[in-house]
């Protein structure tokens, strides 16, 4: 079974880590049998968006079954047209990451909904990171962008629930259920949500171990077909690999 991983991250973050660089994400994807991971550059995340992505793209230079995400941030709207321009060229970087935690924003800020336009244009899925709060402003635009197909990175977090049921009635939206909080029936409650069509399989590796995700995966009991929508299918349509 092929599996795609549409959350990883490389580069070094804001607490100390020993897995950061593509040889480490890569040891990582052999270990767990993944073929493809999508990733951004952790400093575009959390310090300098533009030199994140031209890291990123350096990075991902000759690297088998490496793609990425261009990273913008509305408080620099100019910048960020410029980073789609410069990067939308490119066939490595294959969606948009948002994180609004990290760089301080709501996603209804209106410079988000400008480049999101441009984003729309360009036919690029966009993952955001989203903990508690964060859900539903992201129907909110996912309502008022209903070409975009938006990648509900975390679900939530530690409010799940809430995410699940806030994306349940949005079909521009997928559930991507990675992170530290490995609850009992959360994959299970999201399938049933919005069906195994609308999930897809994130770890937020290098930041966590993928097999720590991919036993959450295996430990729902979903059928053949259901796994094999959340492992790849559905990201192979959606990024047109």
């Amino acid at each position: 079974m092929q599996i795609v991983d549409v959350h990883g991250h490389i580069g070094k973050w804001t607490f100390p880590m020993r897995c950061s660089a593509v040889k480490h994400l890569k040891d990582y994807m052999l270990g767990c049998g993944i073929d493809k991971t999508i990733v951004s550059y952790s400093s575009a995340i959390t310090y300098d968006f533009v030199e994140g992505n031209q890291r990123l793209a350096e990075a991902m230079e000759g690297e088998d079954g490496v793609w990425g995400y261009i990273v913008l941030n509305p408080h620099y709207f100019k910048e960020s047209v410029t980073e789609l321009d410069k990067h939308k060229g490119n066939p490595k970087f294959v969606g948009v990451k948002l994180h609004p935690e990290q760089q301080v924003y709501r996603l209804i800020h209106k410079n988000l909904l400008g480049l999101l336009e441009r984003v729309s244009d360009l036919q690029l899925p966009v993952l955001v990171h989203t903990f508690p709060g964060q859900t539903h402003d992201l129907c909110r635009v996912a309502r008022e962008f209903p070409r975009v197909k938006f990648i509900m990175g975390h679900m939530g977090g530690n409010d799940w629930i809430d995410g699940i049921e806030a994306a349940r009635d949005r079909e521009n939206i997928w559930l991507e259920p990675c992170s530290s909080f490995p609850d009992a029936g959360k994959i299970n409650r999201a399938v049933e949500a919005v069906g195994a069509e609308r999930v897809l399989f994130g770890t937020d590796s290098t930041l966590l171990n993928p097999c720590f995700i991919w036993g959450m995966l295996q430990d729902a009991g979903l059928d053949h077909e259901e796994l094999r929508a959340i492992t790849h299918r559905n990201a192979q349509t959606m990024f047109r690999f």
